[in-house]
């Protein structure tokens, strides 16, 4: 496989483990109290809506919105059972 095309695969590796890491996180979220959980929704919002380089597309920001809303809606949330995401 040519570097450019490595390039690719290492990037998509890159992005499913990130989207693990972020899964794992929120499944902490019911350990915090419920303005706390309110605080890291509201500070998420915020970066999502900037401008900063790097920041997330629309479409794994509807992502992760949906994680952490479940994971701010239920005390028992775990995460996905989806082994993809893992």
């Amino acid at each position: 496989m040519r570097p450019e095309a490595q390039q690719v695969v290492e990037a998509c590796k890159e992005f499913v483990r990130a989207l693990g890491r972020a899964e794992r996180a929120l499944g902490t979220l019911p350990t915090l109290t419920k303005e706390e959980r309110e605080a890291v929704v509201r500070e998420v919002l915020t970066w999502l809506g900037t401008e900063e380089t790097g920041a997330y597309t629309r479409e794994v920001a509807r992502e992760l919105i949906g994680q952490l809303s479940a994971a701010g809606a239920y005390a028992d949330y775990r995460g996905s059972s989806d082994p993809y995401i893992r």
